[in-house]
């Protein structure tokens, strides 16, 4: 079950690196009429915020039961119903930023009403670490610790997202040392976690526990203030921002007492690495003559790569290394990429800020040059594309599974082709475009495309399947053929009536009997 979440989360990655590539070309004057540049950002931002990154860190606590041998079927389910939730809020957020319903915010750009989605998933998710822990005999503390935070997690998510009281609404407006601080406890605690999983002591205790006690209460200080007090002034925002440098020595102390190493931890080192780079520099960043030059330029959008391309990606990669293992190459091609689309940001930074004079245009070619490097190599080790996966598909290949595999490539990829892209490929056919219900109509042949892929991938559903889209198919054409004779559609109605008219024919006229055959013999 975890492989088949992983597979399906490290999608939403692809895809969230294929729009930072697209608002990469953009920036350069390249397919600026392909989606509105402002909403490839927000979908690239969002999907690697909201997408594989966390979903992956939400398997580390599982990871650990499953090491310290409680983890249960019964706990596996809930947790599926949690993916599939969060799946959803995907899908609902992807569609939302298509459709331009944003938030103006550099983070968290869709609506807010899709965080009650993540929360009605957090109540499974809580349902699902109490379905393990109950195997313990006496809960360790960071048991106990996670479980409270878990607990908590849902409604504070609703709290600070809210947009008239939320400290999330307030990043826009600057600067956010507390939230910075709040976001790196965060991840303090996930490392806490993640180190524990990768020690190969079965007993792993921590030390100097004042480094985190201090950064969290100043913390828990600033939430309550602004959220019922009011505003947080300069001063104590960047004294706030300050606290984060307790993580330094406190990262340092936690990897010693695990008893670590580079050789064995190789991925969770580079996390490590690229979080402490951030820490200092974020505070450097954060001295107001600096801010001043440097808030929102390149130099800043380089930092957020190394944060969360390198920091946070591969700390998820770490938690799911027990169960998919990466090699050395993979790690050091994306690190090395990743590395240096921050550093040519950074020049870029610079530059804007007026210490040097380099042509920033050819700093964003780099910039998307490297990104698409990026896409490539998260498309080449990636498990779709492996030989063992090709060899497989083919060896298995029948007639049916051939039509279920041509049909989800013309319905399901094409169908998503034209959600994402639907006004440039209509101008290019030279069709009115006018977005709104189109979008129904282009997620309605997307569906239809899914029911083919799992019609392809689970034998025992492939002929029920082909069945419902045939029946599907002929409504469809009668609906798009008679649209086209009154008028109403031009040429296209009369395509799309063709194609799916043909891939119901190709299913009720040949491969249909084999059902009947299958059906017979049982």
């Amino acid at each position: 079950m975890l492989k088949r979440h992983i597979s399906i989360s490290y999608l939403f990655l692809i895809l969230g690196a294929m729009f930072g590539v697209i608002y990469a070309v953009q920036l350069i004057g390249i397919a600026t009429d392909l989606i509105r540049p402002d909403i490839a950002r927000s979908l690239h931002i969002s999907l690697m915020l909201y997408g594989f990154i966390p979903l992956m860190l939400s398997l580390l606590p599982f990871a650990l039961f499953d090491k310290e041998n409680v983890l249960t079927a019964e706990s596996l389910d809930y947790l599926e119903k949690y993916f599939i939730l969060w799946y959803i809020f995907l899908v609902f957020m992807i569609l939302a930023l298509l459709a331009g319903n944003t938030r103006s915010l550099p983070f968290y750009d869709f609506p807010y009403e899709l965080n009650g989605i993540l929360a009605f998933a957090g109540l499974f998710y809580i349902i699902a670490i109490f379905k393990s822990i109950k195997n313990y005999t006496i809960k360790p503390q960071w048991v106990k610790v996670s479980l409270a935070l878990v607990i908590i997690s849902p409604f504070t998510l609703l709290l600070l997202m809210n947009p008239n009281y939320g400290q999330v609404e307030q990043m826009h407006l600057g600067p956010h040392g507390d939230n910075t601080l709040g976001m790196s406890f965060a991840l303090m605690a996930i490392y806490y976690l993640a180190i524990k999983l990768a020690s190969p002591h079965t007993s792993f205790t921590t030390r100097w526990h004042i480094l985190w006690i201090i950064p969290l209460s100043f913390y828990l200080l600033s939430v309550l203030y602004r959220s019922f007090v009011g505003k947080l002034s300069y001063e104590a925002e960047w004294f706030l921002q300050y606290l984060t440098l307790f993580y330094i020595p406190t990262l340092y102390h936690w990897w010693k007492d695990a008893g670590l190493s580079i050789k064995t931890d190789l991925t969770l080192l580079i996390s490590i690495l690229a979080f402490l780079f951030v820490d200092i520099e974020g505070n450097i960043l954060f001295i107001p003559e600096l801010r001043a030059l440097f808030h929102r330029n390149d130099l800043v959008v380089g930092h957020a790569h190394i944060a969360v391309g390198i920091g946070v990606l591969f700390l998820a990669l770490s938690i799911i290394e027990p169960y998919v293992k990466f090699s050395r190459a993979m790690r050091y091609t994306l690190t090395m990429l990743l590395g240096l689309m921050a550093i040519v940001l950074s020049i870029s930074g610079i530059s804007q800020a007026g210490f040097i004079h380099v042509d920033i245009e050819t700093m964003w070619k780099w910039r998307a040059l490297f990104g698409a490097l990026f896409l490539a190599a998260l498309l080449f080790w990636s498990v779709y594309l492996r030989r063992s996966t090709v060899q497989n598909v083919i060896s298995t290949l029948t007639p049916l599974k051939l039509y279920h595999l041509i049909a989800f490539a013309s319905d399901g990829l094409g169908g998503a082709m034209l959600l994402f892209f639907g006004k440039a490929l209509y101008d290019i056919i030279e069709q009115p475009f006018y977005g709104g219900y189109q979008y129904i109509v282009f997620g309605f042949v997307t569906a239809v495309g899914i029911t083919h892929l799992i019609g392809y991938l689970y034998n025992h559903y492939a002929h029920p399947m082909a069945l419902s889209t045939s029946a599907i198919r002929i409504i469809t054409t009668g609906g798009f053929f008679a649209l086209y004779q009154a008028n109403i559609l031009g040429w296209i109605a009369l395509a799309i009536a063709a194609v799916d008219f043909s891939f119901a024919l190709v299913y009720l006229l040949y491969l249909k009997k084999d059902s009947y055959e299958k059906a017979a013999s049982y």
